[in-house]
């Protein structure tokens, strides 16, 4: 099982930062899925207009809305599973504000622990993520994250591995996609208005959806 995973928002408290901090994930079981997803996104940018031709990677920031909505109304059609976790900013206690990777790793560990609970710990497991954490930081999340693994791997029956790969989403269509579902539950929530929230485009492929602090959804 491949996990790809991408954020949206940030972890900052200031006037200027975001209300919601969003954690997305892909879940592709199997390579066909994987097949499936990298296909999807490649079909898509073909058809895209000039004026994106030359931007070396695609995003949910960089994109308008139209074609924001043809990625995501792609990966809906595809066999994979979507999961996220929502972090309400404005709950977040006071002494843990300044702590800014201790939140990150608690969210992502959250997100990755429960689709190991929820899809079970009887196959090899790679979490897939950007390459933008370096050094101790990724060391950190990575020690973080096996652990928080091995934690739920106690509770469950079977064998597994899990291993950690920081891959460049400029050549991982599979986190491009995890970019545009990230974004597009980042702005369900920041601004719900039926006309600009693409959220039931793919709402059919969420199997997980954690809110924090506000009870799990899915």
């Amino acid at each position: 099982m491949n996990i790809y995973i991408d954020e949206s928002g940030d972890l900052g408290f200031s006037g200027n930062s975001s209300s919601y901090f969003i954690v997305g994930a892909i879940i592709a079981e199997g390579p066909e899925k994987v097949q499936q997803c990298k296909t999807c996104m490649k079909r898509v940018k073909k058809k895209f207009p000039k004026k994106y031709k030359n931007i070396s990677e695609l995003k949910y920031h960089n994109t308008d809305d139209t074609y924001r909505r043809r990625v995501l109304e792609c990966i809906s059609r595809t066999d994979v599973d979507i999961a996220y976790a929502v972090l309400r900013k404005e709950q977040v206690y006071i002494n843990l504000r300044d702590k800014r990777q201790v939140l990150y790793n608690y969210i992502t560990g959250s997100l990755v622990s429960t689709i190991l609970s929820e899809y079970g710990c009887s196959h090899d497991v790679n979490v897939i993520i950007d390459k933008s954490l370096d050094g101790v930081v990724r060391d950190e999340f990575d020690k973080y994250l096996l652990y928080r693994s091995m934690e739920e791997h106690s509770n469950h029956t079977g064998e597994h591995d899990l291993e950690i790969l920081h891959a460049d989403s400029k050549k991982n269509h599979c986190i491009q996609a995890v970019d545009f579902i990230a974004g597009a539950v980042h702005r369900h929530y920041r601004e719900p208005l039926p006309y600009n929230d693409y959220y039931s485009v793919f709402e059919n492929r969420i199997t997980i959806a954690l809110d924090y602090f506000n009870g799990r959804r899915k």
